[in-house]
This record gives C-alpha cells, sequence and structure tokens, in this order.
C-alpha cells in the first residue's frame, strides 16, 4: 500500500508538468487541456477549456478535423474545423435553439451547399465571366455587370430567362443591372445582345456577375 502511494505521489507532479506543456494555441480554449500531445502541442484526441470549450480532434495546437466547440454564452458547433475555425460541412445551434446547418469556410457560413455556384455555359465572344458574393451585403441580389472590347458598359440591356428560382425586379442602375429579392437556388440564362451566360447559383446572398464580351468588328462568330 505505502509502495503504490509513493508511486501516485511520485508519478503525479509528472504528469502535470506535461500536462502544462502541451500548448493549445487557440487562446479561448487554451487554459486547460487533456488529451493526445505530439512535440509539445495538442495533437489527436482531446478537451481543452477556457473562456469556451472544445472536445474533439487537434492538429498542431489548433481544433483540427472533427470535434464539438461550446461558447460561453452556449451556442455550439458540430461539425469541421482547419486550424481552430470552423471549416467545411457542421451545424450551429445558437441559445435559442436554432440550428444553422450548411458549410462554413473559414469561420463564415456560406450557406447550404459546399459549392455557392456552378457555371454552365457562354456563348462563343463572352471570354469570360465571375460570380462572386458580397459577404458585407444581406440582401438577396444577382448584379449584372458587362465590360465590352474592355470598356464597361453603361446601363447594359440585358434579357434573363429563369430555369429554376424566381426574382422580384429587374432594376438597373449607373452601369450594371439586377435582380432583386432573389428565391435562391436559381439558375439563368443572361443574354446581352447576341452574348450569353447560363449559371447556377446554389447559396444566397448578394450576387455579382461579372461578364467579358470580345468581339472583333467585322467578324461574326455566331453565323
Amino acid at each position: 500500500m505505502k509502495c503504490l502511494l509513493f508511486l501516485f505521489v511520485t508519478l503525479l507532479p509528472v504528469s502535470f508538468i506535461n500536462a502544462q506543456k502541451c500548448k493549445v494555441k487557440l487562446k479561448s480554449i487554451s487554459q486547460s487541456y487533456l488529451g493526445d500531445c505530439k512535440k509539445g502541442k495538442a495533437d489527436g484526441q482531446g478537451e481543452a477549456k477556457g473562456v469556451d470549450s472544445y472536445i474533439g480532434s487537434f492538429k498542431n495546437g489548433y481544433p483540427h478535423g472533427e470535434g464539438i466547440y461550446t461558447t460561453q454564452n452556449g451556442a455550439i458547433y458540430k461539425g469541421h474545423f482547419i486550424k481552430g475555425k470552423k471549416h467545411g460541412n457542421g451545424v450551429l445551434t445558437l441559445t435559442d435553439g436554432t440550428e444553422i446547418k450548411g458549410f462554413w469556410e473559414y469561420n463564415e457560413y456560406i450557406g447550404l451547399y459546399e459549392n455557392s455556384f456552378k457555371k454552365n455555359n457562354k456563348s462563343t465572344n463572352v471570354s469570360s465571366f465571375s460570380l462572386h458574393k458580397n459577404r458585407k451585403e444581406i440582401n438577396k441580389v444577382v448584379r449584372f455587370y458587362v465590360k465590352e472590347n474592355q470598356t464597361t458598359v453603361r446601363a447594359p440591356q440585358m434579357n434573363i430567362i429563369v430555369y429554376y428560382g424566381n426574382y422580384q425586379n429587374m432594376v438597373t442602375g449607373g452601369d450594371y443591372v439586377e435582380l432583386t429579392n432573389v428565391v435562391f437556388p436559381v439558375k439563368l440564362k443572361a443574354s446581352y445582345g447576341q452574348e450569353y451566360i447560363e449559371f447556377e447559383i446554389f447559396n444566397e446572398g448578394f450576387w455579382n456577375v461579372r461578364m467579358e464580351v470580345s468581339i472583333v468588328k467585322g467578324l461574326n462568330t455566331q453565323n
């Protein structure tokens, strides 16, 4: 019995020292850690606590992989992490019980779908087109900008065909045309003269679509 007590008293400080050396780099959960370590950092499965708490997979001192993160006010995120940030598929449960399901990109919620959009087709003279979500805007809008031979077209005349989804109005601005109160997901064909682009947007938001048209005068590639 004395021998067992001696071993317990002897080993306890060593375990405590090793625990202190196992560092968690995310400040909000860095006060205490219990779990796997590698080279002095949390790595593997573990549990960390601070003002918030986390249980799950770690890598190089950060939550990385699948885990559950609970904030000090009681909100819970269960899902995937990369280097301490929500990234990938997950569910965020707010304190009032509301669930937000879908995909995150470095702590920013992007929507129900992992891929926010898909380019389907374009006419020959459309050299390129791009889609970009303005994360500072909360309105559900698809706004079109057109450049013809590298010159911005003022108030471009657009024709829109909706395959699925919907919108309320088409509004013309100084150098753009936009669809308001868009119902997502939406699939559109947007035409400027004889040129067109076709695409789908899955996640709602304020989307800027930029269309680059290059036309050689005297050459009609549509024939």
